[in-house]
């Protein structure tokens, strides 16, 4: 099994391609290098191999191999291109990737608490809310839709994260959505708190998400 590499650019992915002797695809990764201006730093945007121990061995040694002249080695901190737009690797989910990066030295960046809601409807029990907050909507051009929502600099009390969650189910809800999805970032000064009123509201803890760093 090797990997084939497609040609790296400065700034831009390189796609790291393994296969076996049959030239059948067994794993990819997306792999970037940042040298200028700042930290030098390599990012692997993404990492897939169906589960396969070997394919993901043999692709974090190619990222190993074309970043060992850098400072610092990240992955799976920004969001994926492709819906529902997450960072971070699923604990549960992947974790033969999640081992071989640790296998490899890497360690645990970030993590976020991913949950789950099948019925978006605004009726949830998520309690009596007060001060007033806008919530935004916006659909992507793949058909997604998101909620920005302007939040106070300094982690919001009870009620203006109730209300917050309400006003963002009345927009999914509005939009015929089947389903929601919600992260909380577990180092957040209120990751408990948001964790609490997501759980009122219905939502269901699903998986850990996680992000890595090596250097």
């Amino acid at each position: 099994m090797l990997p084939r590499i497609d040609e790296a650019h400065e700034g831009r992915p390189c796609v790291l391609v393994a296969h076996d002797g049959a030239g059948q695809v067994l794993g990819a990764a997306a792999l970037q290098r940042r040298t200028a201006p700042g930290p030098r730093v390599g990012e692997v945007a993404w990492l897939h191999c169906r589960e396969d121990p070997a394919a993901a061995a043999v692709l974090v040694q190619a990222v190993l191999e074309r970043t060992a002249d850098l400072g610092t080695v990240t992955a799976f901190g920004r969001p994926t291109p492709w819906p529902p737009h997450l960072p971070g690797v699923p604990l549960h989910n992947r974790s033969v990737t999640i081992e071989a990066f640790t296998a490899a030295g890497f360690r645990t960046r970030h993590q976020w608490l991913l949950l789950h809601r099948g019925h978006t409807g605004s009726d949830a029990p998520v309690g009596p809310t007060g001060a007033p907050a806008r919530s935004v909507p916006w659909i992507t051009p793949d058909g997604t839709l998101h909620t920005r929502r302007t939040v106070p600099p300094l982690p919001p009390p009870a009620h203006v994260r109730r209300h917050l969650l309400r006003r963002s189910l009345e927009v999914l809800d509005r939009a015929e959505a089947h389903e929601a999805l919600a992260t909380v970032d577990l180092l957040g000064p209120d990751a408990s708190s948001c964790c609490d009123t997501l759980v009122r509201a219905g939502f269901e803890e699903v998986d850990l998400l996680r992000s890595l760093v090596l250097g």
